[in-house]
């Protein structure tokens, strides 16, 4: 009866745990039919593509330079969510301690762990890679499907890198800062990303042909540093050597962290106090509408990531900027600002109401006011609109002062998109991961696609209402 449990029954809990915590799961069962659909037209593009690759062969040099991009994308993408997973299946669940009193050896719940934050991270990934090498195979290049292995062998690395970071961060900060570390990472690497996209439009072309072709590997690319990059593309020994690199990392991971796991060390390390606690002090607002305003503006400002997916969300203020400083020329000048503008105003109004209404842990404590219900929801309403609207002012002055012709219809077009995606928001909030540790279970995919919808209709409008001829490139001339 009191037997420790297996390996495998830990393993299979652990996956069925965190694929309840999935987004598929989290929002609404009949997400997976679309998304069977989605991935069979991912394939079918996939197909497409491999047979123009195939077409085209590149050099063995070339070849290894993709391939060592990818995988340092890959590596700094996963290391971003593994850091998060971490801290959620340590600190978050709130199962471990009682787990170390249990008679299952603790380096046992360890490695599962860390293994089901490997595949957790690895998984999407290799799908997403997976659809490609599958299509390349059945155009006979089967040395593609290496990506499977290398994608999951990477993933061990990167969950070993990340239980050891965070162990060392939450000792040392404690799990909200450690938490904030890693969606600054994904931060840094997203713009990163965004960055060396756009460097073409930044960068001389010639001193740009100079840089990678210094990073080119000459011949057969022999040295260490292109093992993994040569495994990625099929290569039987370098991808051996690549695999068993992969598992003493993280078997030299898991016996480094087991002592400190079955000492309690870490757990404990959770509950630390982070030094002299700040006194509380505050007073209620003048008014019940103030009160309401500041406590959904706190639950924002609370919010883990919110400057992070702010950011992400605000990227297409990068366009923006260089289309009105005369960097980047799309159409005919500068109406296409306003469509982009709208569309992220719509973006930013629904990611903060949703905010509001995913974070508050307590919506009976505010009911039981002396307010009505309407009154409530439009505090939330008004917070929201106020914090997308001022985080849009700087672009509208801009727009005032390069092309002061689209501010009425951008500010039309704002108004509509500010309306109806707080309306949205407010009643399907989009899923996201709560001000404490946890997931959403209020939050719907049902939600963030309407809301993308809204956000693209009314885009569209303000881009036929600002465009003198919208239709001009249809027509041949």
């Amino acid at each position: 009866m009191f037997k420790p449990a297996g390996f495998a029954w830990l393993f299979v809990n652990e996956a069925r745990i965190l694929w309840r915590g999935s987004i598929l799961v989290r929002t609404h069962k009949y997400v997976l039919g679309p998304v069977v659909v989605v991935g069979l037209m991912f394939q079918g593009i996939a197909l497409i593509l491999a047979a123009q690759i195939v077409r085209h062969p590149l050099p063995l040099g070339q070849m290894v330079l993709v391939a060592n991009l990818n995988l340092f994308f890959f590596f700094v993408l996963m290391l971003s969510r593994a850091m998060t997973s971490a801290i959620d299946v340590l600190y978050g669940r709130g199962d471990v301690d009682f787990l170390l009193a249990s008679p299952i050896p603790p380096g046992r719940v360890l490695a599962v762990r860390m293994l089901g934050v490997a595949g957790s991270v690895a998984v999407p990934w290799v799908l997403l890679g997976g659809v490609l090498a599958n299509a390349m195979a059945i155009h006979g290049q089967p040395w593609a499907l290496a990506i499977y292995p290398m994608l999951l062998a990477e993933g061990l690395v990167v969950a070993a890198l990340a239980f050891a970071l965070v162990v060392g961060l939450v000792g040392w900060t404690g799990p909200k800062l450690a938490r904030r570390a890693g969606h600054m990472l994904a931060l840094f690497m997203g713009v990163f990303i965004f960055a060396l996209g756009q460097a073409p439009r930044f960068i001389p072309q010639a001193a740009l042909g100079h840089f990678w072709q210094a990073l080119l590997p000459v011949g057969s690319a022999p040295g260490v540093q292109h093992v993994f990059a040569k495994g990625l593309l099929g290569q039987p020994a370098a991808l051996a050597s690549s695999l068993a690199f992969s598992g003493v990392v993280f078997l030299l991971a898991l016996v480094t962290l087991d002592a400190r796991f079955a000492s309690g060390a870490i757990t404990a390390a959770a509950y630390r106090p982070g030094g002299t606690e700040a006194r509380q002090g505050g007073e209620f607002r003048a008014s019940p509408f103030a009160a309401v305003l500041m406590k959904n503006l706190r639950l924002l400002a609370r919010f883990p990531g919110v400057v992070t997916q702010t950011v992400y969300r605000s990227l297409t203020l990068v366009p923006v900027v260089m289309i009105l400083a005369g960097k980047l020329r799309i159409g005919s000048g500068t109406n296409v600002v306003a469509p982009l503008l709208v569309f992220l105003t719509g973006q930013l109004a629904l990611f903060f109401i949703s905010v509001m209404v995913v974070s508050d842990e307590s919506p009976e404590l505010a009911a039981s006011a002396p307010v009505s219900s309407a009154f409530l929801k439009r505090g939330a309403l008004v917070a929201a609109g106020y914090v997308t609207l001022v985080l849009m002012a700087l672009p509208v002055i801009g727009v005032l002062a390069r092309d002061a012709v689209l501010l009425p219809g951008l500010l039309l077009g704002m108004a509509g998109v500010l309306v109806c995606n707080l309306t949205l928001g407010l009643r399907l909030p989009i899923p996201l991961v709560r001000a404490d540790f946890g997931k959403a279970q209020n939050g719907t995919m049902l939600g963030l696609i309407l809301g993308v919808a809204v956000s693209s209709v009314w885009s569209l409008a303000v881009w036929l209402l600002v465009t003198p001829h919208p239709l001009a490139w249809v027509v041949p001339s």
